[in-house]
């Protein structure tokens, strides 16, 4: 430590004195009392900004399973004939007609709307399952970045402390003024980061309280669950909402296609009613009735078009399912591998507090520099900071992997998943 030569021993003595103020010094308390991420969720997904995703959905749902009528609707007619002469007569007729698609396609159709309103089903878990898992990430980065903001915020205070101290030495002719200087540089440049990580938290905040729909302060984390295995992760990719959904659209684009196909054999129009005859110079008028058909003649093929839109449609439908397929296996082996290399990393066994203490009380004794116990307050917040981010990575990780199977680990959380797709 650089002090002036006379009064060493008093500036040691003064720094003995002052040194159990500096030795440790506590995280800020939290503002309030944490929302856990059970009720974080339920309240989110029963919000305004993420249950209008829901309803969006299921109303494209309900559209979606609307039946195709097997018959079109009737059409009336009313006819007057009338035709002059000694063969003559006046006629007038009543009736209805009706046409058949002798294909009956609009069972294909209805068949495929069903199918599409299952896909809808489905479609709605992930949709879901998107939200939550967004939300949850929103939620471990706030944790992170909360954690971080308080470390940053004590680690200031440590240094505007040893500052204020060495501030009132340097004016007493006890300490070094180069210390103090150095110190208000480290208390500057320290400054600014503690800021921009409260600057982050507040952001996550205000994120998250906006898709809660109120004030969120803080959050608790769910426990973390037990590893399941790559196979199990994997088997689990049966019962995926999104898999599912495709897989249920896939089927639809299917019947779609025969719908099409269909569509080509010719339609039958069947007519029919009674009719009244009289002679045109007039008298009594005889009852009677008509029927009548009408085939459609394939004249043209403008139906083939239509059928191999459908075609198309159910190979895109085929590709997207191996897509992913594909992807989501993909993102399941990587969160896997992620969540046990984490698992697996070294943690620092020595508390940093500990190490602090150790390079002050050499400072003070003289053993050591200024730089010194600055570099080694840099590296005690650097340890902290890590530590915090060793446990966000860990339980992103954790989330890719549940996301990526399609649930949640925690059965708390998976309930309030299930409640909100009701």
């Amino acid at each position: 430590m650089a002090v002036v030569a006379k009064p060493r021993c008093a500036a040691a003595t003064t720094f003995r004195r002052i040194a159990p103020l500096l030795v440790v010094v506590a995280l800020p308390a939290r503002a309030a009392e944490p929302m856990d991420e059970a009720e974080l969720l339920r309240r989110a997904l029963s919000a305004p900004v993420l249950s209008a995703d829901l309803e969006a959905v299921g109303a494209q749902t309900l559209a979606d399973r609307t039946a195709v009528p097997l018959l079109d609707s009737p059409a009336l007619e009313a006819r007057h004939e009338e035709a002059k002469g000694d063969w003559g007569a006046t006629t007038n007729a009543v009736g209805a007609s009706v046409t058949v698609d002798l294909g009956l396609s609009p069972l294909s159709y209805t068949r495929a709307g069903r199918l599409r309103g299952d896909a809808g089903e489905r479609r709605r878990d992930a949709v879901a399952l998107d939200l939550a898992c967004g939300l949850r990430a929103d939620a471990t980065d706030l944790w992170a970045a909360s954690d971080s903001a308080m470390v940053s915020e004590a680690a200031q205070g440590r240094l505007e402390e040893l500052l204020q101290t060495l501030t009132a030495l340097a004016e007493a002719g006890e300490a070094s003024g180069y210390d103090r200087d150095r110190t208000t540089l480290a208390v500057v440049a320290h400054l600014t980061e503690a800021q921009d990580r409260a600057g982050t938290a507040e952001t996550l905040r205000a994120r998250v309280s906006a898709l809660v729909g109120e004030p969120v302060d803080e959050v608790q984390l769910a426990p973390v669950s037990e590893t399941p295995t790559l196979d199990a992760s994997l088997e689990a990719l049966a019962g995926h909402p999104s898999l599912d959904g495709l897989s249920l659209e896939r089927d639809a684009a299917k019947a779609s296609r025969d719908a099409a196909r269909r569509d080509q054999l010719p339609d039958l129009t069947l007519s029919g009613g009674p009719r009244w005859d009289s002679a045109p110079t007039g008298g009594p008028s005889s009852q009677g009735f008509e029927v009548g058909g009408a085939v459609q003649i394939p004249w043209t093929d403008g139906s083939r078009a239509e059928s191999r839109q459908q075609a198309a449609d159910l190979a895109a439908a085929e590709a997207r399912l191996l897509r992913a397929r594909a992807e989501l296996e993909s993102a399941v082996r990587a969160a896997h591998r992620r969540v046990e290399a984490l698992r697996s990393s070294a943690v620092v066994a020595s508390d940093p507090e500990v190490v602090w203490t150790a390079a002050f009380d050499r400072y003070t004794a003289g053993e050591s520099s200024l730089d010194d116990l600055l570099q080694v307050a840099e590296a005690v917040e650097a340890a902290r900071l890590a530590t915090i981010e060793r446990e966000r990575l860990l339980r992103r990780a954790y989330l890719d992997l549940s996301c990526a199977t399609g649930r949640f680990a925690d059965p708390t959380l998976q309930s309030v998943l299930e409640e909100a797709v009701r």
